[in-house]
């Protein structure tokens, strides 16, 4: 067991990780916004996941091994570049996509606005809002697991969250104990941390989505998180061992 005191410097630091604005942070905010609540909570999963990997790869000593070994770091640092560019791709490739959808819709959505413009604050534009959020619940198990995995590959596929992990982590650690439960526990509260901070975050952006579902904004924020995306992958694809 890690001591109090350990733990409460522990875990601010930890969450000042998790809340750093990245990759991580980029998709979750990107899927909240064009798909919806669950989907944004499903990729928060899947980022979770992927810390766990990251704990149990530092633990095994596997981490050490990807870190000191320029043949592995590169290997799965340009499979993580390759991976946040083709995010990125796909999310410019996309625009036509979303603007059809958008516009497909876009007389039921005008409907509803005018709609809720003349219809009292306690009345119908209640019911439209409890309506709106009936149907971002609505997710198939299938839908589900395709943004859970792109959470999960999107953390996972980070050697900088390898290197963050191999250094961070064992500043905490008692090395006069069992360091296996210390990995496992550290490890567990910053995938807890990660639920914590992107569940919500993908609760309130899917609330305010229907304020942003039009065509201009959803083309603007497809073209912006792919050029993320993309900046992302080379900046990774830059990045040194040491």
């Amino acid at each position: 067991m890690i001591s109090l005191e350990t733990l409460l410097l522990f875990i601010p630091m930890a969450a000042i990780l998790v809340m750093l604005p990245g990759p991580d942070f980029a998709l979750i905010a990107k899927i909240s916004l064009l798909n919806g609540r669950p989907q944004g909570q499903a990729a928060a999963c899947g980022v979770a996941l992927g810390i766990c990997v990251h704990t149990t790869a530092a633990m095994l000593g596997i981490s050490a091994i990807i870190a000191q070994s320029m043949l592995w770091f590169s290997i799965l640092k340009y499979i993580g570049a390759a991976y946040l560019i083709w995010l990125g791709v796909q999310a410019l490739r996309h625009n036509g996509a979303v603007s059809a959808a958008v516009v497909k819709t876009a007389p039921r959505d005008g409907e509803s606005a005018r709609a809720d413009a003349r219809a009292d604050a306690r009345g119908e534009a209640h019911h439209g809002t409890a309506a709106d959020s009936a149907a971002t619940q609505r997710l198939s198990p299938r839908r589900w697991w395709r943004f859970f995995w792109q959470g999960f590959l999107t953390n996972a596929l980070n050697p900088k969250a390898v290197i963050i992990f191999l250094t961070f982590l064992p500043q905490f650690t008692n090395p006069h104990a069992p360091l296996a439960p210390q990995f496992l526990e550290l490890g567990g509260i910053m995938s807890a941390l990660c639920l914590f901070w992107y569940v919500p975050l993908a609760y309130m952006l899917g609330r305010v989505r229907h304020v942003f579902e039009n065509s201009r904004f959803q083309l603007w924020l497809q073209r912006f998180t792919g050029f993320v995306f993309i900046a992302f992958g080379l900046k990774l694809a830059a990045a040194q061992s040491r």
